[in-house]
């Protein structure tokens, strides 16, 4: 199981970027100043890719589940957000195991060894007794499952909105305990019996409703993007994480209107670990994106054209036009 501190890609779907432009930009701007890779999942219906891509097992092998959330299930006219993983999967060429029960990518967090996810998964596949859906899927994680309480007052039930790895025995929970003791103490219960916990907290009077969106940040190897909320616990928040990721590159991001659509930066986001010819081409392809004048060296042209002519030629037609020509010539 690979955790998205092991990561070295962040994916986003191609809607981030007509929906919230000034966003997506404000974040491949941090990207590209942090050296991080990214690319755009193809045959996406909404920017919330986390909860419909693939977990990661190793380097070649991804576990792709049923994405059928309830919640967009209540109107008729939502099921056209649902986006078919296997489809993108398939278009991103990625070996999968495939699975028909029914989960949520936000409702699961990797920590080393382990996944922490909450018991809503439970009511999603009614069909199974909650012994046997978690004996399975710790067999399709390949790895052990900590099952937190659902918060019934949060409708989506994500893991990721509760909790983020520190380490590989150590978590983070969010600011539960400044409105919700008896809950945080429950998930602190049962997260303390295999992990270190730590938790945020912020000295503010009257605590704005949108700080839940700090523990949802984006963490891709040594990178992280904190949101920044323009309000009190901005800086709080900041100088918390920095403590607890003194090993780690912190940055922070504008994303109040995202929040106030109801998701954070982990949502948004989808990491992936590849190997290094794969880094290479998305930074060659992906150059073109915040500079006024690109150049390409004869070996940038024959190393992309090699690598995936139909990518590269997509995004730079004129560039492959001409070493076609001189192939021809």
């Amino acid at each position: 199981m690979i955790a998205d501190y092991e990561t070295n890609v962040v994916y986003f779907s191609s809607w981030l970027e007509k929906e919230y432009p000034k966003i997506y930009i404000d974040l491949i701007t941090v990207l590209k100043k942090n050296n991080v890779a990214y690319d755009i999942i193809p045959c996406t219906n909404d920017i919330w890719c986390r909860d419909y891509m693939p977990v990661q097992i190793d380097e070649d092998r991804f576990l792709c589940y049923r994405y059928y959330p309830d919640y967009l299930l209540k109107r008729k006219s939502d099921k056209r957000f649902i986006t078919d993983s296997q489809e993108v999967c398939m278009r991103l060429g990625l070996k999968t195991t495939n699975t028909n029960i029914i989960m949520d990518g936000g409702n699961i967090v990797k920590v080393g060894d382990k996944v922490i996810m909450t018991e809503k998964v439970f009511q999603e596949n009614p069909d199974m007794s909650p012994s046997s859906l978690g004996s399975k899927i710790e067999k399709l994680f390949e790895c052990e499952v900590v099952f937190l309480p659902w918060d019934r007052s949060e409708i989506y039930g994500h893991s990721d909105g509760i909790v983020k790895p520190i380490s590989g025995d150590s978590v983070l929970i969010t600011n539960y305990d400044d409105y919700d003791t008896e809950y945080y103490e429950e998930c602190s219960r049962r997260l303390s019996k295999v992990f270190k916990v730590e938790s945020l907290h912020y000295e503010v009077k009257d605590g704005d409703s949108r700080n839940w969106a700090y523990i949802n940040f984006l963490t891709v190897g040594k990178l992280m993007i904190l949101p920044k909320l323009n309000i009190k616990e901005d800086e709080q928040a900041l100088s918390q994480i920095k403590q607890l990721y003194p090993d780690c590159y912190i940055e922070q991001v504008d994303i109040e209107a995202l929040v106030a659509d109801g998701g954070g930066l982990n949502c948004i986001t989808w990491c992936r670990k590849v190997d290094q010819n794969h880094i290479r081409f998305l930074n060659l392809l992906n150059r073109s994106e915040l500079e006024e004048e690109i150049v390409f060296t004869d070996e940038d042209i024959r190393y992309m054209c090699k690598y995936d002519i139909v990518r590269f030629a997509e995004r730079n037609p004129g560039v492959v036009e001409y070493y076609m020509k001189c192939l021809s010539d």
